[in-house]
């Protein structure tokens, strides 16, 4: 799918059909648009700009989810990413995605937010490539040094996440999750996290980037991992105690070590 052409569309014409749909996707509503559009000048946005793959009738957006939709935005003379929150969501406001992804901010995990109001989240705009289409396009000299790289980074967010005490509840499938953007990965969409529940961030990504995972026979193999069954204790060690310890382990049986 092609993505559509850029359109850049001020404020005081986001009430006007087609943009309304988007502003307030799923369920047109003016009153609520009315609301955001006041929220958007709260946060300083100036316009948003509807362009990405993902369409919503002819409008091109970053992204859909079952909370919120993404599109890109100008604040201040920037060019950023705004998570809009979508009317049939199952809860009233973004402010507890934004409280976590706040959190994880501080540790340098998740792309940064730069303001919140109860239907909006303004944050760093990426761009970027999904970490499957970034791995099959490594070739050459040096793939197995960028693969491990690459994954120990991916690890070592994810353990960040673990002492914080935040479970991100949805690396179980990284794909629409963990992006290559500036040459490093992010961890994204924090919506159904939560500080509430044992946190298991390394375990759902080594176990769907290494064992279970779509692209899980190709990351084995950019890294030089031939026999996943060891890895299935490391793991279980890890999940038990959460320890830097079982982690160094971990990290020795994947080859990363040191790295």
């Amino acid at each position: 799918m092609q993505a559509t052409q850029s359109e850049q569309v001020a404020l005081d014409k986001l009430t006007q059909t087609p943009y309304i749909q988007v502003l307030t996707y799923p369920k047109i509503s003016l009153r609520a648009a009315k609301s955001r559009t006041r929220q958007l000048e709260s946060l300083g946005v100036d316009a948003l700009v509807f362009e990405g793959r993902t369409k919503i009738g002819k409008l091109g957006i970053l992204g859909i989810g079952t909370v919120g939709i993404v599109v890109k935005c100008l604040a201040d003379d920037r060019v950023l990413a705004l998570k809009i929150r979508r009317t049939d969501a199952n809860r009233p406001s973004l402010d507890y995605e934004h409280r976590l992804t706040s959190l994880a901010n501080r540790v340098g995990v998740g792309p940064p937010h730069y303001g919140h109001t109860k239907d909006l989240i303004l944050m760093k705009y990426l761009d970027y490539v999904e970490l499957s289409d970034w791995l099959r396009g490594l070739t050459g000299e040096g793939t197995r040094r960028r693969a491990r790289d690459m994954l120990h980074s991916v690890l070592n967010q994810c353990r960040t996440l673990d002492i914080m005490g935040i479970d991100h509840g949805e690396l179980s499938d990284l794909r629409k999750h963990v992006v290559v953007a500036e040459g490093v990965p992010w961890i994204l969409d924090f919506e159904s996290a939560s500080t509430g529940r044992k946190p298991r961030n390394v375990t759902s990504a080594a176990q769907y980037l290494l064992i279970g995972g779509r692209i899980a026979p190709l990351v084995r193999r950019l890294v030089g991992l031939r026999d996943r069954k060891p890895l299935l204790g490391l793991l279980g060690a890890y999940k038990r105690g959460l320890s830097d310890f079982d982690y160094a382990k971990l990290l020795e049986g994947l080859h990363l070590a040191g790295q």
